[in-house]
């Protein structure tokens, strides 16, 4: 299960504009994954998006709302002081590699892990050998070939009880609400035995998402079907309840954050960036206790 691909060995839209939007953004390292498809995507599904924007009277912005979400969460990544990393459905993220390669140019230890189906890890690792950073990145970044929805996480992280940040960004909205449940239950118990450790995601509830109309819904569909993409689950939960989800699930603190306030500069051209509500949840995590809600 991943973000930025299908289940069919190709990489979708969503793995190649992502790492478009970090190369546009001028992120550290992103230029060791661009590539010529990902350009091209970048520049498809923008006009795609432009012209929906057009017929629906928004101007809103993905590539900069992306780019806020990805600094948040790299920010946020950053406050929890951890040493050790796990990225589920890590797609062709920079974050991994620049988190390696700014620890040997500091001459101390990281530990990054990325999990990801097959044939993204592959990709990912011939994009990184095309260049002598890549394969620096490559001597110290763990790739895992995995599916997260069964991977054991507790094989993916040092068996000693340091604290752990773990990381899915462009993953949840994908999931079905079970689904989602399912992951947190699993990362609360491999995190409950690690004090300080945290957990960091996205997930922009159904009611704060931009409001297309059929006209945005019809257009999606087709560049949908044009690049093999995966669609949003349908989700009515709010932000209170999701964090009371996530606190059944054995989250004792659960902090929101608007992503979005990070990408202010696109104002300057007269867009707003998509909304982006990232999640950062740790405290004293405790084992899954029961069912949900009860």
């Amino acid at each position: 299960m991943t973000s930025g691909a299908t289940d069919k060995g190709d990489l979708s839209v969503t793995a190649l504009y992502t790492s478009a939007v970090w190369w546009w953004a001028e992120l550290p390292h992103a230029e060791l994954l661009i590539t010529p498809q990902a350009r091209a995507v970048f520049r498809v599904t923008n006009a795609v998006l432009t012209v929906a924007g057009c017929l629906v009277g928004q101007r809103l912005s993905l590539r900069h709302g992306l780019r806020g979400r990805h600094r948040t969460l790299d920010a946020l990544a950053a406050a929890s002081g951890v040493e050790c990393f796990l990225e589920l459905a890590s797609g062709l993220s920079r974050r991994g590699v620049s988190q390696v390669l700014v620890a040997q140019s500091q001459g101390r230890g990281v530990e990054y892990t990325e999990v990801d189906l097959p044939h993204v890890v592959r990709h990912k690792r011939e994009l990184l050998e095309r260049t002598s950073e890549g394969r620096a990145a490559l001597r110290q970044l763990k790739l895992v070939a995995a599916d997260v929805s069964d991977v054991d996480l507790t094989t993916l992280v040092p068996a000693d009880p340091d604290p752990v940040c773990v990381i899915a960004e462009g993953l949840l909205m994908y999931l079905t609400p079970d689904q989602q449940q399912g992951l947190w239950r699993r990362v609360a118990a491999l995190l409950a035995d690690r004090p300080g450790s945290t957990l960091l995601f996205d997930l922009t509830p159904e009611a704060e998402r931009p409001q297309v109309g059929w006209v945005g819904r019809a257009l999606g569909r087709a560049m949908q079907w044009f690049t093999r993409g995966r669609g949003f689950e349908p989700d009515q939960r709010s932000r209170t309840s999701l964090i009371q989800e996530l606190r059944d699930c054995g989250f004792t603190e659960v902090q929101v954050h608007d992503a979005h306030s990070e990408s202010g500069a696109s104002q300057a051209i007269g867009v707003r960036p998509v909304p982006m509500v990232v999640f950062a949840c740790g405290g004293a995590v405790v084992p899954y206790p029961g069912t949900i809600g009860s």
